[in-house]
């Protein structure tokens, strides 16, 4: 098969994989991951498409990207947008192509950027490469500007990544002395009192560490960083860089927090409060200390601290006590 040939085989299917990715049914992300290594000529076709998309959805009058925003609005049977999605990507690119594409449209870096979120708001944000992050309640997140990797720190709070396929520029977030790394993926992220927490929802990321320096090491001493991959459905649990956890985990409820819910399962109460406490400046203070252990289950809306309170009321797990701007006091039943 000539190389020509085998690069229109491979754009074709990487257009098939874009819509699919973009439309409801797709395939899993296994597969896809099984067909970007299957030949070389499949992640520099799929990032073709990518890019081709990302930099003529800023041309309002583009009439393909036109097209496959209306396509894409439809309420229609998936064939049939499937089948105008893929035509409108694969003229958009030729056509891209055919004007000097590779010439002008080079994967866009980050910028010195800084997003944040008070108590009780959530913010999302996309950027310059396509990446999607959303903040959390009480978040600060910094990109910066590197013409080799995509560069985050998470300098606070708790955000969630879907990141851009880019292979030769890594997208890498730095959170409490740590690292992930990763290509094109979807994980959650969160920094509490100096620990890090990592869940990975898709794809695969890299965790490293640099370890402290021991007190009688030489100054040239060289130090192996703490490193592990994680696979879907993982979690990762770094309070110190001298103990990590990595344990499977229940990605729906460790990320319940994007659909503006929080869900426990048997928690105990004082875990519970001070989760919730993260979502309102207003604080539920548990005024006997013998609550703290009395498990929880329940899904809950961040910041109602009051529907929380009578829910513990109802339940005759425990009853309020005074109440003022800054606090709800929680005492136990009589």
């Amino acid at each position: 098969m000539s190389g020509r040939r085998q690069i229109d085989q491979a754009r074709e299917a990487a257009i098939d994989w874009f819509v699919r990715s973009r439309t409801a049914g797709g395939d899993s992300d296994q597969a896809f991951r099984a067909w970007l290594d299957e030949a070389p000529d499949n992640a520099p076709a799929y990032e073709e498409v990518e890019r081709a998309w990302a930099v003529a959805a800023d041309a309002e009058e583009d009439p393909y990207i036109e097209a496959m925003r209306l396509r894409l609005g439809e309420q229609s049977a998936r064939r049939k947008t499937r089948r105008a999605l893929a035509a409108a990507i694969a003229a958009g690119v030729i056509g891209l192509s055919a004007a000097g594409f590779y010439q002008w449209a080079a994967p866009r870096s980050l910028a010195d950027q800084t997003f944040r979120t008070g108590v009780g708001q959530q913010a999302t944000v996309t950027l310059p490469d396509g990446s999607a992050v959303t903040l959390n309640t009480d978040t600060v997140v910094r990109t910066r500007a590197n013409g080799e990797r995509r560069l985050v720190y998470l300098d606070r709070g708790q955000a969630f990544f879907k990141v851009a396929h880019d292979r030769r520029h890594p997208f890498v977030v730095a959170a409490a002395g740590r690292t992930v790394t990763a290509l094109g993926t979807a994980f959650d992220m969160r920094v509490d009192h100096g620990a890090l927490r990592v869940v990975l929802v898709e794809g695969k990321v890299r965790v490293e560490a640099l370890p402290p320096r021991p007190a009688a090491a030489k100054p040239a001493e060289t130090r192996q960083p703490l490193a592990t991959e994680m696979t879907p459905g993982s979690q990762l649990i770094a309070p110190d860089d001298a103990e990590w956890r990595l344990t499977r985990t229940n990605v729906v409820e460790e990320t319940s927090w994007l659909h503006g819910q929080i869900i426990f399962d048997d928690e105990p109460l004082g875990s519970v409060v001070e989760e919730l406490n993260r979502y309102s400046n207003r604080k539920l203070v548990l005024a006997d200390p013998g609550l703290q252990q009395v498990r929880i289950s329940g899904i809950f809306r961040p910041g109602d601290l009051d529907g929380f309170a009578r829910a513990l009321r109802t339940s005759r797990m425990a009853q309020l006590g005074d109440e003022t701007d800054s606090e709800v006091r929680i005492v136990a039943l009589k």
